[in-house]
Protein backbone atom coordinates (compact mmCIF):
# COMPACT_ATOMS: atom_id res chain seq x y z
CA UNK A 1 0.00 0.00 0.00
CA UNK A 2 1.55 3.22 -1.18
CA UNK A 3 1.74 6.00 1.30
CA UNK A 4 3.45 9.34 1.11
CA UNK A 5 4.86 11.96 3.76
CA UNK A 6 7.40 14.46 4.49
CA UNK A 7 10.48 12.98 4.56
CA UNK A 8 13.22 13.48 6.95
CA UNK A 9 16.94 14.76 6.75
CA UNK A 10 17.67 12.42 9.43
CA UNK A 11 16.81 9.32 11.26
CA UNK A 12 15.01 9.84 14.42
CA UNK A 13 15.94 7.17 16.54
CA UNK A 14 18.46 3.80 16.60
CA UNK A 15 17.34 1.79 14.61
CA UNK A 16 15.85 4.64 11.97
CA UNK A 17 12.66 6.11 11.30
CA UNK A 18 10.23 5.46 12.98
CA UNK A 19 7.61 6.41 10.70
CA UNK A 20 7.64 5.75 6.98
CA UNK A 21 8.57 8.31 4.61
CA UNK A 22 7.76 8.97 0.96
CA UNK A 23 6.69 6.12 -1.67
CA UNK A 24 7.50 3.82 1.11
CA UNK A 25 5.34 0.40 0.84
CA UNK A 26 3.77 -0.71 4.49
CA UNK A 27 3.30 -4.36 3.81
CA UNK A 28 1.41 -6.58 5.94
CA UNK A 29 2.36 -10.20 3.96
CA UNK A 30 3.66 -12.08 7.09
CA UNK A 31 0.76 -11.34 9.32
CA UNK A 32 -2.25 -14.26 9.59
CA UNK A 33 -5.44 -13.92 8.51
CA UNK A 34 -8.25 -15.12 10.51
CA UNK A 35 -8.73 -18.36 8.18
CA UNK A 36 -4.81 -18.46 8.42
CA UNK A 37 -4.82 -18.44 12.10
CA UNK A 38 -7.42 -21.11 12.63
CA UNK A 39 -5.82 -23.49 10.74
CA UNK A 40 -2.29 -22.38 12.75
CA UNK A 41 -3.79 -23.34 16.08
CA UNK A 42 -5.98 -27.11 14.62
CA UNK A 43 -2.44 -27.81 13.31
CA UNK A 44 -1.24 -27.05 16.67
CA UNK A 45 -3.39 -28.96 18.68
CA UNK A 46 -2.97 -32.08 16.31
CA UNK A 47 0.50 -32.05 16.82
CA UNK A 48 0.95 -31.21 20.09
CA UNK A 49 -0.02 -34.88 21.69
CA UNK A 50 -2.64 -33.63 24.13
CA UNK A 51 -0.46 -30.93 25.76
CA UNK A 52 -2.96 -28.10 23.86
CA UNK A 53 -6.42 -28.02 23.93
CA UNK A 54 -8.13 -25.87 21.16
CA UNK A 55 -11.89 -24.28 22.19
CA UNK A 56 -14.13 -22.18 20.71
CA UNK A 57 -15.33 -19.14 23.77
CA UNK A 58 -17.44 -17.52 21.99
CA UNK A 59 -17.96 -15.43 18.78
CA UNK A 60 -17.78 -11.59 17.68
CA UNK A 61 -20.66 -10.34 16.54
CA UNK A 62 -22.60 -9.05 13.97
CA UNK A 63 -25.90 -9.16 14.26
CA UNK A 64 -28.12 -6.18 14.62
CA UNK A 65 -28.29 -5.61 18.64
CA UNK A 66 -24.66 -6.98 19.03
CA UNK A 67 -25.52 -9.60 21.34
CA UNK A 68 -24.19 -13.38 20.24
CA UNK A 69 -27.16 -15.74 19.04
CA UNK A 70 -27.06 -18.75 17.73
CA UNK A 71 -28.34 -17.85 14.30
CA UNK A 72 -25.92 -14.68 14.32
CA UNK A 73 -22.26 -15.43 14.90
CA UNK A 74 -18.95 -13.48 13.55
CA UNK A 75 -15.61 -15.29 13.89
CA UNK A 76 -14.44 -17.83 16.94
CA UNK A 77 -12.26 -16.34 19.61
CA UNK A 78 -10.45 -18.61 20.29
CA UNK A 79 -8.77 -19.82 23.47
CA UNK A 80 -5.50 -22.02 23.71
CA UNK A 81 -5.12 -24.37 27.26
CA UNK A 82 -2.50 -25.43 28.24
CA UNK A 83 -3.62 -27.34 31.43
CA UNK A 84 -6.82 -26.79 33.54
CA UNK A 85 -8.57 -23.74 35.74
CA UNK A 86 -6.66 -25.62 38.29
CA UNK A 87 -6.39 -23.56 41.92
CA UNK A 88 -3.38 -26.05 42.72
CA UNK A 89 -1.03 -24.40 40.37
CA UNK A 90 -0.30 -20.93 39.15
CA UNK A 91 -2.43 -19.52 36.18
CA UNK A 92 -1.82 -16.99 33.62
CA UNK A 93 -3.78 -15.72 30.62
CA UNK A 94 -2.53 -13.68 27.91
CA UNK A 95 -4.80 -11.39 25.08
CA UNK A 96 -3.48 -10.34 22.21
CA UNK A 97 -4.85 -7.90 19.23
CA UNK A 98 -7.64 -6.63 21.17
CA UNK A 99 -7.24 -3.94 18.38
CA UNK A 100 -7.09 -5.52 15.02
CA UNK A 101 -4.32 -3.15 14.05
CA UNK A 102 -1.82 -4.60 16.23
CA UNK A 103 -0.68 -7.73 15.24
CA UNK A 104 2.90 -8.42 16.18
CA UNK A 105 1.29 -9.77 19.71
CA UNK A 106 -0.43 -12.70 17.77
CA UNK A 107 2.24 -13.53 15.84
CA UNK A 108 4.70 -13.80 18.76
CA UNK A 109 1.55 -15.72 20.93
CA UNK A 110 1.61 -18.02 18.11
CA UNK A 111 5.72 -18.94 18.57
CA UNK A 112 4.62 -19.19 22.35
CA UNK A 113 2.14 -21.90 21.39
CA UNK A 114 4.42 -23.76 18.97
CA UNK A 115 7.19 -23.80 21.98
CA UNK A 116 4.53 -24.50 24.84
CA UNK A 117 3.02 -27.42 22.76
CA UNK A 118 6.37 -29.10 21.38
CA UNK A 119 6.63 -30.07 25.09
CA UNK A 120 10.68 -30.91 26.23
CA UNK A 121 12.31 -31.23 29.57
CA UNK A 122 12.03 -27.45 30.68
CA UNK A 123 8.48 -26.80 29.00
CA UNK A 124 7.10 -29.97 30.91
CA UNK A 125 8.49 -28.59 33.64
CA UNK A 126 6.68 -25.12 33.73
CA UNK A 127 3.61 -26.68 32.58
CA UNK A 128 3.69 -29.13 35.82
CA UNK A 129 3.18 -26.28 37.90
CA UNK A 130 1.58 -23.27 35.95
CA UNK A 131 -1.39 -23.26 33.81
CA UNK A 132 -1.04 -21.17 30.73
CA UNK A 133 -4.49 -20.04 28.33
CA UNK A 134 -3.64 -17.90 25.58
CA UNK A 135 -6.78 -16.14 23.71
CA UNK A 136 -4.75 -15.33 20.45
CA UNK A 137 -6.61 -12.65 18.95
CA UNK A 138 -9.84 -11.25 20.46
CA UNK A 139 -10.93 -8.87 17.65
CA UNK A 140 -11.03 -10.83 14.63
CA UNK A 141 -13.54 -8.14 12.74
CA UNK A 142 -10.95 -5.58 13.14
CA UNK A 143 -8.01 -7.69 11.91
CA UNK A 144 -9.54 -9.05 9.46
CA UNK A 145 -11.22 -6.04 8.14
CA UNK A 146 -11.32 -4.53 4.24
CA UNK A 147 -11.65 -1.19 2.84
CA UNK A 148 -11.62 -1.03 -1.27
CA UNK A 149 -10.51 -4.21 -1.26
CA UNK A 150 -7.64 -4.12 0.51
CA UNK A 151 -6.84 -5.78 3.87
CA UNK A 152 -7.19 -3.03 6.29
CA UNK A 153 -6.78 -3.94 9.92
CA UNK A 154 -8.59 -1.51 12.32
CA UNK A 155 -8.69 -1.16 15.85
CA UNK A 156 -12.27 -1.73 16.27
CA UNK A 157 -14.70 -4.43 16.61
CA UNK A 158 -17.87 -4.28 14.30
CA UNK A 159 -21.31 -3.49 15.45
CA UNK A 160 -23.50 -1.21 15.70
CA UNK A 161 -25.36 0.98 18.55
CA UNK A 162 -29.11 0.72 18.70
CA UNK A 163 -30.62 0.87 21.60
CA UNK A 164 -33.83 0.30 21.26
CA UNK A 165 -32.62 -3.14 20.71
CA UNK A 166 -31.53 -3.32 24.23
CA UNK A 167 -34.67 -1.59 26.13
CA UNK A 168 -32.98 1.47 26.14
CA UNK A 169 -34.64 4.94 24.79
CA UNK A 170 -34.03 4.80 21.03
CA UNK A 171 -32.03 8.91 21.52
CA UNK A 172 -29.64 7.16 23.88
CA UNK A 173 -26.32 7.90 23.27
CA UNK A 174 -23.86 5.86 22.89
CA UNK A 175 -20.54 4.63 24.97
CA UNK A 176 -18.00 7.24 24.73
CA UNK A 177 -15.49 4.58 22.95
CA UNK A 178 -17.90 4.31 19.60
CA UNK A 179 -16.76 4.81 16.30
CA UNK A 180 -20.11 5.51 14.74
CA UNK A 181 -18.87 6.18 11.17
CA UNK A 182 -16.29 3.36 10.69
CA UNK A 183 -12.90 5.11 10.50
CA UNK A 184 -9.23 4.72 11.20
CA UNK A 185 -6.22 6.40 10.88
CA UNK A 186 -5.17 6.09 7.17
CA UNK A 187 -1.63 4.46 6.00
CA UNK A 188 1.16 6.26 7.51
CA UNK A 189 -1.16 8.35 10.04
CA UNK A 190 -2.03 10.53 7.19
CA UNK A 191 -5.38 11.92 8.27
CA UNK A 192 -8.13 9.17 8.33
CA UNK A 193 -10.16 6.91 6.16
CA UNK A 194 -13.89 5.97 6.23
CA UNK A 195 -14.39 2.17 5.60
CA UNK A 196 -18.04 2.55 6.77
CA UNK A 197 -18.62 -0.18 9.57
CA UNK A 198 -19.29 0.76 13.34
CA UNK A 199 -17.80 -0.62 16.08
CA UNK A 200 -16.18 0.08 19.25
CA UNK A 201 -12.61 0.20 21.01
CA UNK A 202 -13.28 -3.13 22.79
CA UNK A 203 -10.48 -2.04 25.14
CA UNK A 204 -13.07 0.58 27.06
CA UNK A 205 -15.79 -2.01 26.66
CA UNK A 206 -14.86 -3.76 30.25
CA UNK A 207 -16.05 -3.35 33.69
CA UNK A 208 -14.84 -4.33 37.15
CA UNK A 209 -18.14 -5.82 37.85
CA UNK A 210 -17.23 -8.54 35.57
CA UNK A 211 -21.12 -9.49 35.65
CA UNK A 212 -22.92 -6.33 34.54
CA UNK A 213 -25.12 -6.28 31.63
CA UNK A 214 -27.26 -2.95 30.39
CA UNK A 215 -30.10 -5.33 29.65
CA UNK A 216 -30.18 -6.34 33.44
CA UNK A 217 -30.02 -3.00 34.40
CA UNK A 218 -32.64 -0.38 35.20
CA UNK A 219 -32.60 1.16 32.00
CA UNK A 220 -33.71 4.30 33.32
CA UNK A 221 -30.73 4.59 35.51
CA UNK A 222 -28.76 3.55 32.39
CA UNK A 223 -29.58 6.34 29.95
CA UNK A 224 -29.24 8.52 32.15
CA UNK A 225 -25.55 7.88 32.80
CA UNK A 226 -25.10 7.46 29.56
CA UNK A 227 -26.82 10.72 28.06
CA UNK A 228 -24.59 12.57 30.76
CA UNK A 229 -20.68 13.09 29.75
CA UNK A 230 -20.09 13.59 33.30
CA UNK A 231 -20.55 10.01 33.34
CA UNK A 232 -20.14 8.52 30.13
CA UNK A 233 -16.32 8.99 29.73
CA UNK A 234 -13.05 7.12 30.18
CA UNK A 235 -13.27 7.29 34.03
CA UNK A 236 -16.25 4.85 34.55
CA UNK A 237 -16.06 1.18 33.14
CA UNK A 238 -17.71 -0.22 30.56
CA UNK A 239 -21.01 -1.81 29.32
CA UNK A 240 -20.32 -4.84 28.26
CA UNK A 241 -21.97 -4.24 24.41
CA UNK A 242 -19.45 -6.30 22.44
CA UNK A 243 -19.62 -10.04 22.11
CA UNK A 244 -15.79 -9.98 22.64
CA UNK A 245 -15.29 -7.71 25.92
CA UNK A 246 -18.25 -10.38 27.69
CA UNK A 247 -16.43 -13.65 25.90
CA UNK A 248 -12.72 -12.44 27.04
CA UNK A 249 -14.73 -11.80 30.53
CA UNK A 250 -16.41 -15.51 30.66
CA UNK A 251 -12.84 -17.05 30.05
CA UNK A 252 -11.53 -14.86 32.97
CA UNK A 253 -14.27 -15.67 35.40
CA UNK A 254 -13.53 -19.73 34.83
CA UNK A 255 -10.00 -19.37 34.78
CA UNK A 256 -9.35 -16.81 37.46
CA UNK A 257 -5.75 -16.47 36.33
CA UNK A 258 -3.08 -15.12 38.82
CA UNK A 259 -1.43 -12.77 36.06
CA UNK A 260 -3.37 -11.62 33.49
CA UNK A 261 -1.10 -10.03 30.08
CA UNK A 262 -2.76 -7.76 27.61
CA UNK A 263 -0.55 -7.39 24.34
CA UNK A 264 -0.41 -4.01 22.67
CA UNK A 265 0.84 -1.24 20.48
CA UNK A 266 1.69 2.31 20.95
CA UNK A 267 3.52 5.10 19.36
CA UNK A 268 7.31 5.79 19.45
CA UNK A 269 9.80 7.20 21.42
CA UNK A 270 13.31 7.34 22.78
CA UNK A 271 14.75 6.47 26.22
CA UNK A 272 16.11 10.21 27.05
CA UNK A 273 17.63 13.24 25.17
CA UNK A 274 20.58 11.58 25.66
CA UNK A 275 19.81 8.50 24.24
CA UNK A 276 17.83 7.79 20.85
CA UNK A 277 17.43 4.21 21.00
CA UNK A 278 14.05 4.03 20.04
CA UNK A 279 12.15 2.22 22.72
CA UNK A 280 10.66 -1.25 21.44
CA UNK A 281 8.27 -1.85 24.23
CA UNK A 282 6.98 -0.16 27.35
CA UNK A 283 5.24 -2.24 30.65
CA UNK A 284 2.84 -1.54 33.16
CA UNK A 285 1.77 -3.34 36.48
CA UNK A 286 -0.91 -0.67 37.11
CA UNK A 287 -3.78 0.59 35.13
CA UNK A 288 -6.48 1.35 37.56
CA UNK A 289 -7.12 3.15 40.89
CA UNK A 290 -9.40 2.34 43.10
CA UNK A 291 -12.98 2.10 41.91
CA UNK A 292 -16.87 2.72 42.76
CA UNK A 293 -19.44 1.26 41.15
CA UNK A 294 -21.74 4.15 40.18
CA UNK A 295 -24.71 1.48 39.93
CA UNK A 296 -24.38 -0.63 42.82
CA UNK A 297 -21.41 0.63 45.05
CA UNK A 298 -19.22 -1.46 45.44
CA UNK A 299 -15.74 -0.34 45.89
CA UNK A 300 -12.74 -2.21 43.87
CA UNK A 301 -9.16 -1.73 44.53
CA UNK A 302 -6.32 -4.05 43.66
CA UNK A 303 -4.94 -5.66 46.59
CA UNK A 304 -1.18 -4.92 47.72
CA UNK A 305 -0.35 -8.78 47.24
CA UNK A 306 -1.63 -8.59 43.57
CA UNK A 307 0.36 -5.50 42.99
CA UNK A 308 3.44 -6.78 44.49
CA UNK A 309 3.12 -9.75 42.37
CA UNK A 310 2.33 -7.42 38.98
CA UNK A 311 5.43 -5.71 40.08
CA UNK A 312 7.56 -8.61 40.24
CA UNK A 313 6.33 -10.05 36.44
CA UNK A 314 7.03 -6.63 34.62
CA UNK A 315 10.57 -6.44 36.71
CA UNK A 316 11.25 -9.89 35.34
CA UNK A 317 10.15 -8.99 32.44
CA UNK A 318 12.86 -6.00 31.98
CA UNK A 319 15.63 -7.97 33.36
CA UNK A 320 14.91 -10.69 30.97
CA UNK A 321 15.56 -8.09 27.98
CA UNK A 322 18.68 -6.30 29.33
CA UNK A 323 21.51 -7.33 26.89
CA UNK A 324 23.94 -4.66 27.16
CA UNK A 325 23.91 -1.49 25.55
CA UNK A 326 21.33 -2.62 22.92
CA UNK A 327 17.89 -1.98 21.36
CA UNK A 328 16.29 -4.65 23.51
CA UNK A 329 16.94 -2.80 26.50
CA UNK A 330 15.44 0.59 26.52
CA UNK A 331 12.42 -0.01 27.62
CA UNK A 332 10.15 2.41 29.80
CA UNK A 333 7.29 2.58 31.94
CA UNK A 334 3.91 2.81 30.43
CA UNK A 335 2.69 6.54 31.40
CA UNK A 336 0.38 6.53 34.40
CA UNK A 337 -3.44 6.26 33.34
CA UNK A 338 -6.54 5.14 35.12
CA UNK A 339 -8.67 3.15 32.89
CA UNK A 340 -11.33 0.97 34.68
CA UNK A 341 -13.02 0.06 31.38
CA UNK A 342 -10.40 -1.53 29.80
CA UNK A 343 -9.67 -5.48 30.47
CA UNK A 344 -6.82 -5.12 32.79
CA UNK A 345 -8.40 -2.23 34.55
CA UNK A 346 -10.75 -4.26 35.31
CA UNK A 347 -9.50 -7.62 35.74
CA UNK A 348 -6.54 -6.21 38.36
CA UNK A 349 -9.46 -4.82 39.77
CA UNK A 350 -10.52 -8.51 40.70
CA UNK A 351 -7.29 -9.86 42.04
CA UNK A 352 -5.40 -10.47 38.91
CA UNK A 353 -1.55 -9.16 38.85
CA UNK A 354 -1.16 -7.42 35.32
CA UNK A 355 1.61 -6.78 33.01
CA UNK A 356 0.46 -4.41 29.95
CA UNK A 357 3.04 -4.78 26.76
CA UNK A 358 2.90 -2.09 24.93
CA UNK A 359 4.94 -2.58 21.40
CA UNK A 360 5.89 0.05 19.39
CA UNK A 361 4.08 0.97 15.94
CA UNK A 362 1.27 -0.21 14.66
CA UNK A 363 -0.36 -1.35 11.55
CA UNK A 364 -0.85 1.58 9.85
CA UNK A 365 2.50 3.33 10.79
CA UNK A 366 4.91 0.47 10.92
CA UNK A 367 3.41 -2.55 9.32
CA UNK A 368 5.58 -5.45 9.34
CA UNK A 369 9.08 -3.83 9.69
CA UNK A 370 11.11 -5.00 12.47
CA UNK A 371 8.63 -7.59 13.02
CA UNK A 372 11.33 -10.14 14.25
CA UNK A 373 12.68 -8.23 16.77
CA UNK A 374 9.56 -6.65 18.41
CA UNK A 375 8.55 -10.31 18.76
CA UNK A 376 10.97 -11.01 20.80
CA UNK A 377 10.01 -8.33 22.99
CA UNK A 378 6.96 -10.28 23.92
CA UNK A 379 8.07 -13.66 24.21
CA UNK A 380 11.46 -13.10 25.98
CA UNK A 381 9.69 -11.75 28.53
CA UNK A 382 6.73 -14.21 28.75
CA UNK A 383 9.13 -17.38 28.82
CA UNK A 384 10.53 -15.76 31.61
CA UNK A 385 7.31 -15.05 33.29
CA UNK A 386 6.33 -18.52 32.66
CA UNK A 387 9.30 -20.53 34.32
CA UNK A 388 9.49 -18.09 37.44
CA UNK A 389 6.14 -18.63 38.35
CA UNK A 390 6.87 -22.64 37.93
CA UNK A 391 9.80 -22.50 40.35
CA UNK A 392 8.74 -19.77 42.55
CA UNK A 393 11.29 -17.80 41.70
CA UNK A 394 9.20 -14.35 40.27
CA UNK A 395 8.83 -13.74 44.41
CA UNK A 396 12.40 -13.26 44.52
CA UNK A 397 12.36 -10.35 42.29
CA UNK A 398 13.02 -7.03 43.67
CA UNK A 399 9.63 -4.94 43.02
CA UNK A 400 11.94 -1.99 43.48
CA UNK A 401 13.19 -2.91 39.58
CA UNK A 402 9.93 -1.99 38.21
CA UNK A 403 9.19 1.16 40.45
CA UNK A 404 12.68 2.20 38.82
CA UNK A 405 11.84 0.90 35.07
CA UNK A 406 12.51 4.84 33.04
CA UNK A 407 8.71 6.65 32.77
CA UNK A 408 7.45 7.22 29.55
CA UNK A 409 8.79 10.26 27.80
CA UNK A 410 10.68 11.25 24.64
CA UNK A 411 7.99 10.94 22.21
CA UNK A 412 8.69 11.14 18.68
CA UNK A 413 6.41 13.44 17.32
CA UNK A 414 4.90 12.17 13.52
CA UNK A 415 7.17 14.65 10.69
CA UNK A 416 4.00 15.88 9.29
CA UNK A 417 0.30 16.85 10.23
CA UNK A 418 -0.80 13.34 10.75
CA UNK A 419 -2.98 12.07 13.91
CA UNK A 420 -1.54 11.39 16.93
CA UNK A 421 -0.97 7.76 18.30
CA UNK A 422 -3.94 6.72 20.62
CA UNK A 423 -2.19 3.76 22.21
CA UNK A 424 -3.22 1.50 24.68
Amino acid sequence: MAVSSTALAAPQSKPNGPYVENEQNISLSSYMSNEELAKKLQKLEASSKGKMKLEIAGYSNLAPDGYQTEVEKGDPLYVVKFGEADSNKKRILITTQIHGNEQIGTEAAIDIIQKLSSGGKEVNEILDKVSIWIMPRINPEGADNQYEGTWYPTRYTHQTWLPGNIGLPGDTKAPWYYNADGSERAQNNNGRVVYGIPGYDQNRDYNPNLDFRIENQDTSQVAEFLNSRTTNNSNYGGFFVTAEARTVSSVFKEFRPDVYVDVHHRGFNTVSDEDNRSVPVQFAAVVADPYTDPFTGKQYEVDADVLKLGKQVNALSNLALQRGFSHYGAIQKYRDVNLPGTALGAFALNDAAIMLIEIKGQSQTLGQKQAGMLKETVKVPLYEVFKGLADGSIHNVDPQVYDDIPESSNSISDPTTRDADTGF
